[in-house]
Formats: C-alpha cells, structure tokens, sequence
C-alpha cells in the first residue's frame, strides 16, 4: 500500500511553485494539449454551419479566448483545480443535430445559432441557481465508485472511435480520403514514443512526455510538408464578438432541449472534480462542486454571449497530470493566460490552428488510456458481487450498445430524445445509477 501511493505521488502539488523551466514547459504542455482536444470542435462546426473561412477563423478565436477566461475563472474563483475547460460532446452533437434537421426545415443556420445562444445563456443561468441553493452537492453524493467508473470507462471506449480515426489519418488531406498509411505509421509512433518517455528515468523527460511527442510529430509533419496551408490573418489584434450569430433567438424546442443538456451535464462537472481530485491527492469539499457549479453556469452565460459550443470541465486533465505529475496550479493559471492571448493574436491563432490534428490525436490517445485506468480503479475499489457485476455489465453494455446504433434510426424520436438515446454515455451512466440506486438499492442492516 505504501509503494502505490509512493508511486502516484505528484512531483508538486496543487500549491506548490515549480521552478520557472518546469513551470513554463508544463503551460506549455497544457496550453497544447488543450488546443488539440478543443481545435477540431469549431473547425466542424463552421464547416456545417457554412461559415466562410475568415469566419472560420474567427469562431476558433472566440472558442479559444472564452477556453482560456473559463479556465482562468475555474481555478481561482470555481473548483480552483486544474482542469481545461473545452468544449462539451453533447453541446456539439445538438449543434450539429440541429443544423441538419433545421436544413431539412428550410432553417437558416444563422438563426439555429441564434436559438443556441438564447439555449445557453438560460441553461447558464439555471446552472448558477443550481450551483447556488447546492443541488450540485446532493448530486455528486450518487457519483459512488460504480458510476464514477462506468462514466470513465464509457467516456474512454467513446472516445476512441474519434481518436482512432484521427490517428489513422482518414479525412485529413481531404473529405474523401481513408486510412493513410504513412500518417498512420506515424501516429503509433508518437504513441509508443510517448509510452517510452513516460517510463523514461529522466523526470523532466517523463513530466513533458505529451509536449515532447507534440512538438515531434508537428516537426515531422513540417519535413514532409504534411501541414495544411495556413489562413490569413486580418491585422494583428482581434477582439471576440459578442452574438457570433446575430441576438438571441427564443425558441422553446431548442431552449428545452439546452436545459436538460445542462442537467446531464451535472455529471460531468461532478465526474471530472472526482477524478481530478483524486490524481492531485486531494479530497473534494462540498464547496468545491457548488463554485464549481456556478461557474460552470457562469461559462455557459458566456458560451451563449460568444456564440460558441457550451464549455465544460474536460476529464482529461486528470490524465495529463497522471503522466506528468504535475498538479501545481500555476502552470495552468499562465496556460491559461496564453489561450486568452491566442484568441486576441489573429497571426497567432493562425499558425496554431495548423497543428496536424493526426499529432493531437496520437497525444490524446495516451491521456485517455489514463482516464481507461481510473475507471477500472474505481471497480477495483468494490467487491464484485453478483450485484455489483449486473449493474456494471448492464451500465457498460446498454452504453456501448447505444454507441453502434445507427444514428439515421432515431431519427424518428423528437431532437432531445433521439440525441439522448444515441448518446452511449449518458445513457450507459444513467442506465448504472438507476440500477444502483432504484433496482438494486442497498437498504440499511
């Protein structure tokens, strides 16, 4: 038992002051490791959308800045953990829902953003009122080592598709295109690259594995000249936009459908304080998850006001810190700092949204192989009991099983439905709570 904790001890703790070489390599890492988990999101999203490329352009920036004054407002006046705020998975699956199914209605994809404003900014400020009277608190009393471990385990296998995908190069060089082979080569070198350097007896070596594989594989593909061409930029200062899309827009189908969104997204905030919590050996307080949740709502306000994805705490901070064993949250603090300048800095901006998505996602693919880790930690935490094994294998399989349904299928529920249904990880966490805490309730001896 003293050897494990031995081992994951953390080289500095949340409080402590690493010094500067360590301190600016690791915001360095944390300020690439969120650009490539979030660039891919509003790249997506104005292609769908139809945006022109100098609108392109502008959204990464805005999606960039509100990241980096989110995270900033988290870690001195929220949950005060370091964990990259990003843009949420179900946010981005309703907006890319209902661009497709406002097409088909003869909508304007200006105005669906403009009804996604309005859905944000009162899905915000239910959040805060949630935060505030401390609803927040009584949930994350459900978050028992079977749902936080579901969650993680469903978040990793959900993942992996996506990542899989990216690694493999398909779609890179153009829509069309399938496996490349070489980019492919390339991608599970980074990956055992990166596997090495975290064993490596060298602790700067072992702290920076992610930035290092990074900067390798963006070197690489630089060589070959594998990178994309870069945008233009427009001056050298670019303020963000207030209503990207135009005013806000009421419309009860979609702000209904926004506020559950916030609801389920509770589990989020609350799995990703957990995890984070426990790789940086500290135990969460109740107040924690309130500011935590309050200024979740807080970035979901200003989600809505830039027009952009809804953000939320990603998990896989946890995992970054899991390889470097870095904590401390002064690195985070100044990468930070760094995103809010890239949203300002068109030139800037420009140059980093070339980063080769195939690099981020060979990176990312190791962070995640954490976060697979964290969950089957939580299991080990119980005894699997014929109860405890019917709710996990219900949970996982009902989840994964949602994963590989068609999503033309549901098509025929309403929008919330269908989008809920075909999310295999909300569904697969609700499907364990539900088990644990109405079927299969532990009653008191």
């Amino acid at each position: 038992m003293e050897s494990e904790r031995e081992a994951t001890k953390n080289l500095y703790g949340l409080d402590e002051k690493p010094p500067i070489s360590v301190t600016m390599t690791a915001a360095l890492q944390w300020f690439f490791i969120t650009l490539s988990s979030s660039l891919v999101v509003p790249l997506v999203i104005g292609e769908m959308y139809g945006l022109s490329p100098q609108q392109v352009g502008q959204f990464v920036q805005q999606t960039f800045f509100l990241i980096g004054l989110v995270s900033l407002l988290q870690i001195l006046f929220g949950h005060k953990l370091p964990i990259t705020e990003g843009p949420a998975g179900m946010w981005w699956g309703i907006f890319i829902i209902l661009v497709n199914l406002g097409t088909v209605a003869g909508q304007a994809p200006q105005e669906i953003g403009q009804s996604l404003e309005m859905g944000l900014i009162i899905t915000g400020i239910m959040l805060i009122i949630l935060g505030a009277t401390g609803f927040i608190e009584k949930i994350q009393r459900i978050f028992t080592p079977l749902v936080s471990g579901g969650y993680l385990i469903l978040l990793a296998v959900s993942l992996s598709g996506p990542v899989m995908n990216g690694m493999l190069g398909i779609g890179y060089f153009s829509k069309e295109s399938g496996v490349e082979p070489v980019l492919a080569m390339v991608s599970i070198g980074l990956v055992f690259l990166t596997f090495i350097m975290i064993r490596s007896p060298f602790k700067y070596v072992r702290s920076f594995a992610i930035l290092i594989s990074m900067i390798i594989g963006w070197l690489i593909y630089l060589f070959m000249d594998w990178t994309k061409p870069l945008q233009e930029a427009n001056g050298l200062f670019e303020l963000p936009q207030p209503f990207f899309w135009g005013p806000p827009v009421f419309h009860l189908g979609t702000v209904l459908t926004s506020l559950v969104t916030g609801l389920i997204l509770i589990t989020n905030l609350v799995a990703s304080i957990a995890v984070v919590s426990h790789v940086a050996n500290i135990r969460p307080r109740e107040e924690d998850y309130r500011r935590g949740g309050i200024m979740t709502g807080v970035a979901h306000l200003l989600s809505g006001f830039g027009g952009i994805v809804g953000l939320v705490p990603l998990s896989i901070s946890a995992g970054v810190i899991q390889v470097s064993r870095i904590a401390a949250r002064l690195p985070f603090i100044i990468a930070a700092i760094m995103l809010i300048l890239l949203g300002v800095l068109s030139p800037v901006s420009r140059i980093l949204a070339g980063l080769p998505s195939p690099v981020g996602y060979a990176v990312m693919f190791v962070t995640y192989t954490q976060l697979l880790g964290f969950g089957l930690r939580d299991f080990g935490r119980i005894i699997l009991d014929e109860r405890n094994v019917l709710i996990i294998g219900f949970g996982l399989l009902g989840g994964i099983g949602l994963m590989f349904v068609p999503p033309e299928a549901l098509q025929v529920l309403p929008p919330i439905f269908s989008y809920i249904f075909g999310n295999g990880l909300v569904m697969g966490v609700l499907l364990i709570i539900f088990m644990e805490q109405v079927v299969f309730r532990s009653r008191p001896h």
